[in-house]
């Protein structure tokens, strides 16, 4: 009503419903929400979320749980077995393992390591499984005993993570240093080949 009796020759549709001051509040403060991040990586982000919520429930694999501090200690000592065995960034680990707490930690600690993970579904029929370990040549691959003999013969090295735990867990559990950038690969993951060869996607 204020607009209409301020502009009496203006159309309705372009008479303002806001006053100056409830404009400015919607247009200006509550969009005032620029802030500088800088970027981070994968480790980082989830180190982030340890801090947050160190007690909480991470991940849950049937009866099995672990909370985001025993999920990072994990990761973290696994991370350092596999930079003490020449793992860092740009460097490929190939991640075959059944769905399970340890795929959670295969996958964390290549990535806290500095490397890139190849997932290789042991469900796949061996002559991609062995399309794909040709194609990427890991420096690692994590496995699990029982599946080393579905494996195709490959050159890298291999490390069950459940039977060489032991020696695993002998390694620090705290955060590595991060060797990595925003721009190095954190994973490969394959096309169907639907139309050829599957293609690795960095």
């Amino acid at each position: 009503l204020e607009s209409a009796v301020a502009n009496p020759d203006q159309s309705i549709s372009k008479l303002s419903i806001l006053s100056p001051d409830e404009r400015h509040t919607i247009l200006q403060k509550w969009n005032d929400t620029e802030q500088l991040l800088a970027p981070k990586t994968l480790p980082e982000l989830f180190e982030a979320q340890v801090e947050r919520t160190p007690n909480a429930i991470a991940v849950t694999f049937e009866d099995r749980s672990l909370t985001y501090a025993e999920l990072n200690a994990k990761a973290n000592q696994l991370a350092h077995y596999l930079r003490s065995q020449g793992v860092g960034p740009e460097v490929l680990v190939g991640l075959c393992i059944e769905r399970s707490l340890e795929m959670m930690i295969g996958l964390l600690g290549i990535i806290k390591a500095g490397g890139a993970y190849v997932p290789l579904d042991p469900e796949y029929p061996t002559e991609r499984l062995g399309f794909m370990l040709q194609d990427t040549k890991p420096h690692i691959l994590l496995t699990q005993e029982h599946l080393i003999t579905v494996l195709p013969r490959c050159d890298s090295r291999l490390i069950c993570l459940d039977c060489d735990w032991e020696i695993i867990a002998d390694n620090p559990n705290y955060n590595p240093i991060s060797i990595t950038t925003p721009e190095n690969p954190a994973y490969v993951i394959y096309t169907s080949g639907s139309t050829g060869k599957p293609k690795g996607v960095v």
